[in-house]
């Protein structure tokens, strides 16, 4: 798992400082993010780096966690070095290349 292109994973869970959603959605874990939208976070949360929930989604390869923020509203153009649609390009993430793809016709 990566927490973003940037910041490799630590070791020790004390160096660990995401913001929820970001943590989650790096993890892909449907049941928490669905929690923490319920109770008005914003779904374009960033970290220290400006990584997004979205951005750890769609680069960690959660298609599900991707839909579920889009649904919220979140910013799919949203842009700190690189956007989602480019993070899941360079990892790979076909699914969730063109679902990306697919919304931005939607604007």
């Amino acid at each position: 798992m990566k927490l973003n292109s940037f910041s490799p994973m630590p070791e020790d869970d004390d160096e660990l400082h995401l913001p929820e959603l970001v943590y989650w959605s790096s993890l892909g874990d449907l049941e928490q993010l669905e929690e923490l939208l319920l109770q008005g976070i914003n779904p374009n949360q960033t970290d220290e780096e400006g990584y997004s929930a979205l951005q750890a989604a769609a680069e960690n390869n959660h298609l599900d966690v991707v839909k579920l923020l889009v649904s919220k509203g979140v910013d799919i153009a949203y842009r700190g070095t690189y956007n989602a649609l480019e993070l899941a390009e360079m990892a790979g993430n076909e699914e969730i290349v063109m679902y990306l793809k697919s919304l931005q016709g939607m604007k």
